[in-house]
């Protein structure tokens, strides 16, 4: 193991020390040496017992964090412009690949799900205003 991660594992505090412990995104071999770190420490069974309290408050925290981000909807001009995006036989929906992707990716379930109906409701509404025979330049004109 490298000396920079056991200097960083060294330098962790307590709590962030047992998370660390928990964590099974490392290399077994840094999770055995964070384990020898902690017991080397000597922490006693009531200061475990608070730590692993202030581990669950963490969680806790970071849960409702994440929930508060996927329950963001998305804004109105963001709409409007995906919007009239699907309208226009979503070609332009090329631009916002990436913000939907970035939605996904960053769990904002919420912003990903708006996006989507916004354009597909612009799409849906093509083949109607077609029918009406009103021309593509129009449709904007048409709306309002």
């Amino acid at each position: 193991m490298e000396k920079q991660v056991e200097q960083y594992i060294h330098g962790l505090p307590d709590v962030e020390l047992l998370e660390y412990t928990r964590t099974s995104t490392h290399l077994q071999e840094s999770l055995d040496f964070a384990q020898i770190e902690l017991a080397d420490r000597h922490i006693s069974s009531e200061r475990i017992a608070a730590l692993e309290k202030q581990l669950q408050q963490r969680q806790e925290a970071r849960r409702q964090a994440a929930e508060a981000r996927a329950a963001e909807p998305l804004i109105w001009e963001w709409r409007i412009a995906v919007f009239l995006c699907g309208l226009y036989l979503g070609l332009p929906l090329v631009f916002f690949v990436p913000a939907w992707l970035r939605f996904r990716d960053e769990g904002f379930s919420k912003k990903y799900k708006d996006m989507w109906v916004s354009a597909l409701s612009g799409f849906c509404l093509q083949p109607i205003l077609i029918l009406l025979r009103l021309p593509p330049w129009s449709w904007l004109i048409s709306l309002f």
